[in-house]
């Protein structure tokens, strides 16, 4: 974890705490993801004014006694003392001096545990809006630090830990960036603070002309399907369904860039992901995160396992593991968040259909007779028509 940055002018910092403050205006004025996002981006405001002022070695701690402070802000004493210890205890068990196959067995048993409360067999002694957040925190996290455990890779540091599932930003946003421990641990600080700060405000204002633009498409553009009747009525209900995930992208925006306000130097989560010319680039480009997550707890332990059966059965079977674990995660991820885990045919046909346009992809990729792209200067109309069709056939599967 590097913590040697050159420090930053006064007149730099009163320029960012000047913008950030333009940004919570902006939250206020707009109304952007309602009251409680409004209260936590206040405490942030306030927070990163401290962080500048205090020295490097206390920001850290600084960070997670933040994120206790916002877990009281937005649930309470009560339900924010249940959501910390639940979560302390998931830590210690991932530290319990036994061998790492028991610790596994473990965190499997209290997530049982959990899952049966979350499912109403056992009562809980919390409210439901803490679910959500502790699911948030821990569904995916969990795997990837118990990943870096495995492989001896991290510091095993209690401020980084408690810090990596604590995200401040996580208490108001349940659908969350899969945020890896590695990366998390390692970029801290690892460059001059003021360009990561910089890095952070960009993201925060891409991310809030996001949101805006959503609520447009939200209130103006999209239509119930109960009101299609003609062909334009279908086309302007699946372009605008697309473009809800816009809210996605710009909460996932927002995230990252308040997290950059505290030296985490996370990578971009989406890019131009609207201006993908195939599926392939598609699945890069508009969670990146998620990708990534996938690739490293399933395609390449899939991959390298069968790999002796050749490098096309190996990519195939491993990017079709990819998406049937991408499918049942995502039912995961529902039955934490909402408390049910659908299956259903819609969801089957349209993981099937995006798998199946990725992998042909992959292959088409992985060629070895496959020339090499040249990179053209200026308009590409071969690039243009594909990233159109991309653009309309995925509209049409995410309709689904």
């Amino acid at each position: 974890m590097a913590t040697n940055t050159k420090q930053m002018t006064i007149p730099r910092g009163l320029l960012l705490i000047s913008q950030l403050l333009l940004a919570v205006l902006v939250v206020y004025l707009y109304e952007i993801e309602g009251s409680s996002f409004l209260n936590l981006f206040i405490l942030t405001a306030v927070g990163f004014v401290v962080n500048l002022l205090i020295p490097m070695n206390y920001r850290l701690p600084f960070f997670v006694l933040l994120s206790f402070s916002g877990v009281l802000i937005v649930f309470g004493i009560m339900d924010g003392a249940w959501l910390v210890g639940c979560g302390l205890i998931l830590i210690c068990l991932c530290h319990i001096p036994v061998s790492f196959a028991i610790r596994v067995l473990a965190l499997v048993a209290f997530g049982v545990f959990l899952a049966a409360s979350r499912s109403g067999w056992i009562p809980s002694l919390w409210s439901s809006s803490v679910w959500p957040i502790l699911g948030s925190m821990f569904m995916f996290r969990i795997v990837l630090y118990m990943h870096a455990l495995k492989t001896g890779q991290p510091e095993r540091g209690p401020w980084a830990t408690l810090a990596y599932f604590f995200l401040l930003p996580n208490l108001v946003f349940p659908l969350f960036p899969v945020v890896d421990y590695n990366t998390f641990r390692r970029n801290y600080y690892d460059r001059d603070e003021a360009p990561i700060y910089e890095q952070g405000l960009l993201w925060i204002s891409r991310g809030l002309v996001h949101l805006v633009l959503y609520r447009l498409v939200y209130h103006n553009m999209l239509n119930d399907p109960v009101d299609v009747v003609s062909l334009g009525d279908l086309v302007q209900f699946m372009l605008g369904t697309f473009l809800l995930y816009l809210r996605v992208s710009g909460q996932f925006h927002l995230v990252i860039g308040l997290l950059h306000l505290f030296g985490f130097r996370l990578p971009e989560t989406n890019h131009l992901y609207y201006l993908a010319h195939n599926f392939t680039e598609l699945w890069r480009r508009i969670n990146i995160y998620w990708k990534d997550f996938m690739m490293k707890v399933v395609f390449y332990p899939t991959y390298f396992r069968i790999r002796r059966y050749g490098t096309t059965a190996a990519l195939s079977l491993a990017t079709i593991a990819v998406f049937v674990g991408t499918w049942v995660l995502h039912s995961y991820q529902w039955f934490w968040l909402r408390g049910g885990f659908p299956v259903t045919l819609p969801d089957v046909v349209f993981w099937g259909i995006l798998g199946g346009m990725v992998l042909i992809g992959a292959l088409k990729e992985s060629n070895p007779s496959r020339k090499p792209k040249t990179r053209s200067v200026g308009w590409n109309w071969k690039l243009g028509v594909q990233s159109a069709a991309t653009f309309c056939l995925f509209c049409f599967l995410w309709s689904l």
